[in-house]
């Protein structure tokens, strides 16, 4: 086949696009309601995205070599009467470079061509193979390769062009698959009468206690709206402002360790445990409780809003990776069907926080559990979706927050430091 013809790649890859899209249109109502965003975006990114050729040219290599008989009328070096044909024995070689990639990116014309032409190809197992030949009685190793490079050097730089096309499909691709999953996400709830996007309603005071230190107050939290009598009714769950700001309020504490570290130094997970309540009942009027039972044991904080729960946390030292496993799945074990956003408070007592967070990070990737990172920040907090095998199509949502606590001696010397100065 003559390569780069079929089509350019504006037409290509929009294709694949659409199709996604279209089999988007065309899922189940029911289903789409049901399933997890994360887990079908990954899905249909995953139809759309394609792998950019990678040609091996360095290991270019003859595959074959056979005699042919060569018509060279043409040839003006040669003495060759007009109207008669000239046939010598010649060589054939064909010619195989490794590549990775789609292989029907082949066909597919670049926005950026040259217009010097490519030699016909075969794609077969990985390779493709182009031929040469020439005869053998004026054969020359120096023409034989240029000609060779001639040809591997058109197929290189078609590739080099073509890749900046799919890089620029696979950044914007994702985009399109989320919007096509949202708008039917949109249509599917607006077609079974309901918003299942729901905020719960949490009262929060005007104003926080003295020992709360200042945090940035945001606007009330989203109410509920009211719904349909339909046969589809979701559960509600944390509203995402309420949730960052519930976050905000914990990673306050960060603050209160850092001004006085000698208080907390001699201190055990149930006493600190009582600090972040502190903070959290300041804004949610005695709504946040330690150590209450829900569902197969007792988490270290939880906040309720009438029978519902609305946001668990779990509060744990850390004891490396295995204590850090461990404490997911007292998590898990904690959460019911009803619990959507949920935090793991690790304190911290070595030296190493950016060592900690990554091991952290490496833990919840290799959870079974795990879907996606929604961020990763090495130097605080982290977010990840996760669904239990016992829940599909669930997303728990789990944000990770490290805090540094100062062990005796340290604090001690702090302490002595400040004297002095």
């Amino acid at each position: 086949m003559y390569p780069f013809r079929d089509g350019d790649t504006f037409a290509t890859f929009r294709n694949t696009i659409e199709k996604a899209v279209e089999e988007i249109k065309g899922l189940e109502n029911e289903y789409v309601l049901k399933a997890s965003l994360t887990e079908l975006e990954d899905y249909f990114v995953k139809k759309v995205l394609l792998n950019p050729l990678v040609l091996h040219d360095d290991q270019l290599h003859i595959s074959d070599k056979q005699g042919v008989n060569l018509d060279v009328s043409g040839d003006f070096r040669r003495a060759v009467f007009p109207g008669e044909r000239a046939i010598v024995r010649g060589t054939k070689l064909d010619i195989a470079m490794p590549f990775e990639g789609d292989p029907m990116l082949w066909r597919v014309r670049a926005s950026t061509f040259s217009l010097g032409g490519f030699p016909e190809i075969d794609v077969l197992h990985g390779n493709v193979y182009f031929s040469i030949q020439f005869p053998d009685d004026t054969a020359n190793d120096a023409e034989i390769r240029q000609l060779i490079n001639r040809h591997k050097d058109s197929l290189v730089n078609a590739v080099r062009h073509l890749k900046n096309d799919v890089d620029q499909h696979n950044r914007t691709a994702p985009d399109e698959i989320r919007r096509a999953l949202e708008r039917k996400r949109t249509l599917a709830e607006s077609t079974k009468g309901v918003l299942s996007k729901l905020g719960i309603p949490i009262k929060q005071r005007g104003e926080a206690p003295a020992f709360a230190l200042p945090v940035k107050r945001r606007e009330a939290p989203i109410r509920r709206p009211s719904v349909t009598t339909e046969k589809y009714e979701p559960e509600p769950f944390l509203d995402e402002k309420e949730y960052e700001h519930i976050l905000t309020v914990l990673r306050s504490m960060s603050l209160v360790m850092e001004r006085d570290p000698a208080a907390f130094s001699t201190l055990d997970e149930e006493n600190i445990r009582t600090h972040f309540l502190l903070q959290l009942n300041g804004h949610y009027e005695g709504g946040a409780t330690g150590e209450t039972f829900n569902h197969n044991g007792k988490t270290d904080i939880l906040i309720r809003s009438g029978d519902r729960n609305v946001f668990i946390a779990e509060c744990k030292f850390w004891r490396g990776q295995k204590g850090f496993n461990e404490t997911i799945d007292q998590l898990l074990g904690y959460l019911t069907w009803r619990d959507t956003k949920c935090a793991l408070l690790i304190f911290n007592t070595t030296k190493d926080s950016a060592g900690v967070r990554a091991r952290m990070h490496e833990t919840m990737k290799a959870r079974p559990e795990y879907r996606k990172t929604v961020f990763h920040n090495p130097d605080g907090d982290s977010r990840y979706i996760i669904i239990k095998s016992s829940e599909p199509g669930k997303e728990i949502i789990v944000a990770t927050q490290l805090y540094d606590i100062p062990t005796k001696a340290s604090s001690t010397a702090g302490a002595a430091g400040q004297e002095s100065a």
